[in-house]
């Protein structure tokens, strides 16, 4: 464990960026593929241990979610329209079958290594 010390405000704006917006996004992906997939045997079937780990956050009590997502409203509803930003940028670049620029954003994202070794 390492202790890290900052306000409370500092505390949520950050946990909003790296805690709060991957809990939404795996609640939402869980959502997705509840709602297309039908054939509930085949994300049995199909799902790998890059799914379950990603989904792995959707198995959160809502008990406790729901009020830190309430207190954190304002910072949560700021990361999440970045994200719906990014999303809907790699949408259109999928759209426009950009995949050299597909393919930059994905290193892109890769630089995340960099600060999670």
């Amino acid at each position: 464990m390492r202790l890290v010390y900052m306000g409370g405000a500092a505390h949520d704006l950050h946990t909003a960026y790296i805690s709060h917006i991957s809990h939404i996004t795996s609640f939402a992906l869980a959502l997705t593929v509840l709602n297309k997939e039908k054939e509930e045997q085949q994300i049995f079937n199909l799902a790998s241990g890059g799914f379950e780990s990603t989904v792995r956050l959707a198995k959160s009590s809502p008990d406790m979610w729901v009020p830190i997502f309430r207190q954190n409203r304002l910072n949560v509803l700021d990361v999440l329209s970045e994200h719906l930003r990014q999303l809907q940028h790699m949408k259109e670049v999928l759209e426009q079958e950009d995949y050299p620029a597909f393919h930059q954003l994905i290193e892109q994202a890769n630089l995340i290594r960099k600060i999670l070794k």
